[in-house]
C-alpha cells in the first residue's frame, strides 16, 4: 500500500507533459555483496525496466534470480537521474548518477530482506559508438528496516523501448 501511496505523490508533483512516457528494457547480470562479503555473495540473471516520467525521473523495476542461493527477487520504485554528459539527458547518456528509493520483494527474505530501501546507481556506457546497447552498472542501497547495506556490479544489455 506504502508503495502505491508514493507512486501516487510522484505521479501528482510530476509535471504534465505532452510526450508519452519512454519506457526501456534490460536484460542483465550482476554480482550482487550483501552482509558484508568481500566476494559476491551471490551472481543474479534477471532484468530491468524503466519508464521515464519527465526528463530526470522514473518509475524502475527489476526481478533477478540468485544463482548460488536459489533465490528470485525484485523490487519497484522512483528514481531521479542526472546525465554527465552534453545533451543532460539521462535517456541518451553514457554516464549518469541517480538516486532513488524502491520496495524490495524475495523468496528467500531471510537472505534479501523485503523492505524500502535507498539506492544510489552509476550508469556507464564505455562503447556508445561501437555497443551503444552495452551498459556497466553499480549500485548501493541501505535497506531502512534491516539497516543493511547491498550493492551490486554488473551489466545491461538494452533490450530496446517503447514510446
Amino acid at each position: 500500500m506504502r508503495f502505491f501511496l508514493l507512486l501516487a505523490a510522484v505521479l501528482i508533483a510530476a509535471p504534465a507533459s505532452a510526450e508519452i512516457p519512454q519506457i526501456k528494457f534490460y536484460a542483465g547480470a550482476q554480482g550482487a555483496w550483501y552482509d558484508n562479503a568481500s566476494l559476491p555473495s551471490d551472481f543474479e540473471l534477471g532484468g530491468t525496466a524503466k519508464a521515464s516520467l519527465q526528463k530526470h525521473l522514473s518509475l524502475v523495476g527489476s526481478s533477478f534470480y540468485g544463482i548460488n542461493e536459489s533465490y528470485l527477487r525484485g523490487s519497484a520504485g522512483v528514481r531521479y537521474t542526472v546525465a554527465q554528459d552534453a545533451t543532460d539527458d539521462p535517456n541518451r547518456s553514457d554516464f549518469s548518477i541517480g538516486i532513488g528509493a524502491q520496495y524490495n520483494v524475495s523468496s528467500e527474505p531471510e537472505i534479501r530482506p523485503e523492505e524500502w530501501t535507498g539506492d544510489v546507481s552509476v550508469g556507464w556506457r564505455p562503447w556508445p559508438a561501437d555497443m551503444p546497447a552495452l551498459i556497466l552498472v553499480g549500485q548501493s542501497s541501505y535497506g531502512f528496516t534491516s539497516e543493511k547495506v547491498n550493492a551490486i556490479l554488473g551489466i545491461r544489455v538494452e533490450l530496446g523501448g517503447v514510446q
